[in-house]
């Protein structure tokens, strides 16, 4: 389940940053430019190939240990 997006949420987003003190800011869109970039297609995203880092850094640590 998503929360729908208005420019409600932009505004109560501002006021947090103001409560929090953060020197950010988000431009409040209309509800149309909301739905407009909603309704566009997502781009293809290919994540990049999976790594076992620890393992990775295990064999690494062996090597070491078997060199001396």
């Amino acid at each position: 389940m998503t929360e729908k997006i208005t420019p409600q949420t932009y505004i109560d987003m501002n006021k947090e940053f103001i409560e929090d003190d953060i020197a950010f800011r988000i431009n409040v869109p209309t509800q149309e430019q909301i739905d407009k970039w909603q309704s566009e297609p997502k781009p293809y995203f290919e994540p990049p190939p999976a790594r076992d880092l620890v393992a990775e850094m295990w064999e690494e640590h062996n090597k070491k240990k078997e060199e001396k």
